[in-house]
């Protein structure tokens, strides 16, 4: 466990495994503590690196000054210390305002970029989105209920798995409140003239029961990113990394093979 002081906050992140490092960054739901079944998996043969965004779980933020803009510059921060070559980043919601702008920004950092569950900042019509959501968070973070499915778990978990929505929404209750309407500022987009020249390999993933987003947003999404993949998950929602994570896992596992961020001891 490790903490990183950077101005207005104090960034928290765990390190696990040996090998190839690949970051995972969280949603607005949760915090890096959500990744536990990708961990599990991925740290028996990389070097898995998971962030608490400024504000959540157990890094601090000062909320007078928090702003999305500084999310990319923690990942930055973070990969500054505890990396010195190119990594795989695996961006969740929210977290695709770290990962996208610092690729978009510093390529060299990155080998490859998934980004899941999220419109990403590469603007577009699927952008209204945004409003659904901040609504969304602006209700939880006043109190009231809001049903899992309007965060985007699907019918059948929700019913399937009351334990892990318990554990999800235990997590969740761990962040600071924090205002997180920003999130659709207009100095956030990544215009078509910021993707001149992009060339990392990107996969943008989303689930076909998603009811926060819809089940078309990461489809619009990755056609706003030059050469990026799509991959859509017909049984889960918003976080099939939670709902689904074998195939999740899966899927983000032959994504590192194919663009060569395979363990030496692979096939």
């Amino acid at each position: 466990m490790s903490f990183l002081n950077v101005p207005g906050a104090q960034l928290y992140y765990d390190v696990s495994g040996e090998g190839l490092p690949l970051v995972f960054v969280h949603g607005a739901g949760a915090n890096s503590t959500v990744f536990f079944q990708q961990v599990a998996h991925f740290n028996k043969q990389y070097r898995v690196i998971c962030l608490d965004m400024r504000g959540f779980g157990r890094s601090y933020a000062d909320p007078e000054s928090f702003h999305p803009r500084q999310f990319s510059e923690d990942l930055a921060r973070i990969l500054d210390v505890e990396v010195d070559g190119p990594v795989v980043a695996v961006c969740q919601s929210m977290g695709a305002w770290a990962g996208l702008p610092l690729a978009v920004r510093e390529p060299d950092r990155f080998h490859a970029l998934v980004l899941s569950g999220s419109p990403t900042p590469a603007y577009g019509p699927h952008h209204k989105v945004l409003e659904v959501v901040s609504e969304r968070f602006r209700r939880v973070a006043a109190g009231e209920k809001v049903p899992p499915q309007d965060l985007g778990f699907s019918e059948h978990f929700v019913r399937e798995h009351p334990e892990l929505i318990a554990l999800y929404q235990m997590l969740a209750r761990m962040n600071q409140k924090l205002d997180l309407s920003t999130i659709t500022d207009p100095e956030l987009r990544l215009m078509p003239e910021h993707f001149i020249d992009y060339q990392i390999p990107t996969l943008v993933m989303g689930g076909l029961q998603n009811k926060l987003l819809g089940p078309n947003t990461h489809m619009v999404a990755a056609s706003c990113i030059p050469g990026a993949q799509a991959y859509t998950f017909t049984e889960s929602g918003h976080s099939s990394y939670f709902e689904e994570p074998e195939h999740y896992n899966r899927v983000v596992e032959e994504f590192l093979h194919a663009n060569g961020h395979a363990p030496s001891n692979k096939e």
